[in-house]
């Protein structure tokens, strides 16, 4: 966890002490930094005709979780925050974006934000200002905020940030979406410019759930459909999101069941959605479409992520794979949930990695032995702000299901793609646990529970919340396990 750190001290501790005890300094605090930024540190503060106490205070290379954005110098105020970027030289363009990038990140903490970059080439100070105006300025501008800041003292910064408030979703936050509030992780956006000058025929963008996979690939359409006739296939049922983005801001998406439909659309780029659900002879088609009419299509895609035992079968990955020329990109950052969620979900398909679920603050859990006892409290739930997901029911042979099912909210089907503060699941009789501590299902049918229920938990952002019926041993086995960590 990072420590707070006193400039004067860092650059006496860098030319005082021998290589290896100032490794040890740094790792005490947990900085990371090179011995250039430290010497542009230094310069930076020889400028500053101040009393020594205003030096303290400062966080140096901090990272918010899971996000990798990483701040040069922050100091946090009751008044303001305070955030100086060290640069060698000077490029306008991307010092100024650079800035106000930090101010979406840290504008989710309600404070002023007050922005500095220093260019060590020149020994020059510049300021963002409210209104986005990037200019010199002197150091004695800076002095007075610095000396004016009102400290705010805070045990672990990590605290402060929710990851997930940043993963802006193009069908939950279409408006923000469109407007381009938010950013990229930085593996998004190495990934983006990477495609965007690429000339791949083919392009796969492979990420597991929360990752960012369909932002990005949003985010790609959105970059090429000023310029070119671009269509987004999604494999299933449009949502209101999508819905949105095309009555409103006249996007060309389609649902897989119309993907026929690009030959009358004539695309130049054709954006897919969830390609592991499409069938074997829809990818073949839309593979050989590309092919014959020389344009590009890029893939979105989660092998793991599929709702039926058929989908198991279908492998696309592996076709997409063979195709000649093909670029992958895979995403490796899971972003929308935090660590503990990400940590209880893990536990909940294999009970032995439960004890790294350390937190269960946004985890709750509920038993009943009446169904329609559980569908009244999901109904009092769902005035609370929570997001039921239910199982998608089937015409035949679908009995399990049906006795699972709370007849409420969105289905497994039409929450892919979407995301939620506070999900609402429920688990029925078909599921246990085996004797190894792995979720298993009784009764597989045309739609797999285990898959339904796994597509369900990791819309969440925030909170899960699970009504366990008619399975005392199942509530026993997981009861167990989440405490156990506290023996």
């Amino acid at each position: 966890m990072k420590k707070p750190m006193d400039l004067n001290s860092l650059v006496s501790s860098f030319n005082s002490l021998s290589e290896e005890i100032f490794k040890e300094l740094l790792d005490f605090f947990d900085f990371h930094l090179r011995k250039d930024e430290i010497e542009q540190v230094s310069l930076f503060i020889d400028n500053l005709d101040i009393e020594d106490k205003y030096f303290g205070y400062f966080y140096l290379g901090y990272k918010i979780p899971q996000i990798d954005k990483e701040f040069d110098l922050l100091r946090f105020g009751e008044n303001y925050i305070l955030n100086v970027e060290i640069k060698s030289i000077l490029k306008v363009d991307d010092a100024k974006e650079q800035l106000i990038m930090n101010r979406y990140y840290l504008a989710s903490l309600g404070k002023k934000i007050k922005s500095f970059t220093y260019v060590a080439e020149d020994n020059t100070l510049y300021q963002l200002d409210d209104d986005q105006n990037f200019q010199q300025i002197q150091f004695d501008v800076f002095e007075k905020i610095l000396t004016s800041q009102k400290l705010e003292h805070h045990s672990n910064l990590d605290e402060l940030f929710e990851p997930s408030d940043y993963l802006v979703s193009p069908f939950n936050d279409s408006k923000r979406f469109i407007s381009g509030s938010y950013f990229l992780t930085k593996q998004q956006q190495e990934f983006k410019e990477a495609i965007v000058n690429s000339c791949a025929k083919f392009t796969i963008i492979d990420g597991l759930p929360g990752t960012g996979k369909t932002l990005l690939l949003y985010d790609l359409a959105k970059e090429f459909i000023e310029d070119y006739n671009t269509v987004i296939i999604h494999t299933g049922t449009l949502n209101i999101g999508h819905l949105k983005l095309k009555q409103q801001y006249q996007w060309n998406i389609i649902p897989i069941k119309d993907f026929k439909g690009i030959e009358n659309l004539k695309p130049d780029f054709i954006f897919v959605d969830e390609t592991q659900r499409m069938r074997p002879y829809q990818l073949n088609y839309l593979i050989k479409y590309v092919n014959e009419n020389d344009i590009f299509c890029i893939f979105s895609i989660d092998p793991k992520q599929i709702l039926s035992l058929q989908e198991w079968n279908y492998d696309n990955k592996k076709t997409l794979m063979t195709l000649e020329g093909i670029e992958e990109y895979k995403l490796s950052k899971k972003i929308r949930t935090n660590k503990e969620l990400a940590a209880f979900i893990k536990g909940l398909f294999n009970l032995n990695y439960m004890h790294y679920c350390n937190n269960t603050d946004n985890m709750s859990i509920h038993y009943f032995n009446d169904i329609s006892k559980a569908r009244g409290f999901a109904e009092g739930m769902e005035t609370e702000g929570w997001q039921v997901i239910d199982y998608t029911g089937e015409n035949w042979n679908g009995q399990l299901i049906e006795k699972m099912r709370l007849h409420r909210g969105l289905n497994a089907h039409g929450v892919l793609g979407q995301e939620f503060d506070k999900v609402l699941v429920l688990v029925g009789s078909t599921f246990y646990y085996g004797e190894s501590g792995r979720l298993a299902v009784r009764g597989k049918n045309h739609y797999d529970p285990e898959r339904m229920f796994y597509q369900s938990v990791t819309r969440a952002r925030k909170q899960i919340m699970l009504l366990i019926v008619n399975n005392s041993e199942f509530m026993a086995r997981v009861i167990k396990a989440v405490n156990k960590k506290n023996n």
